[in-house]
């Protein structure tokens, strides 16, 4: 397996995780947190298995990252919440980022 498995899967994990947390928020049963807690941990374990394929930096910076962009879907979509323009700029740009730590560009590169 390679980092972007790992990643990715850590991403969807945490995502989910964050997920069942604000379901916890909202009917305030132990359930959901119990199964939000063990989400994350199974996201834990991916990340780690990602910072061992490649470098801490690029997991730490890749993964919240992704994360709070996944986030930002799951609440536009099922939650109903929504951002400002400049948000929405920020979320563009988000995007980007991701894109240019996972993906570089070889004419970026030395």
């Amino acid at each position: 397996m390679n980092f972007y498995f790992y990643i990715f899967g850590a991403v969807i994990f945490y995502a989910s995780g964050d997920f069942l947390a604000k379901m916890w928020s909202l009917k305030n049963s132990s359930t959901w947190l119990t199964a939000a807690l063990a989400i994350y941990f199974l996201g834990s374990l991916l990340f780690t298995l990602a910072v061992r394929k490649s470098s801490l930096s690029l997991a730490v910076a890749t993964a919240p990252l992704a994360i709070a962009l996944t986030g930002l879907i799951f609440g536009y979509f099922y939650f109903g919440e929504r951002l400002s323009t400049v948000q929405y700029l920020g979320v563009a740009l988000g995007f980007i980022a991701l894109a240019l730590l996972l993906f570089p560009f070889p004419i970026l590169q030395k």
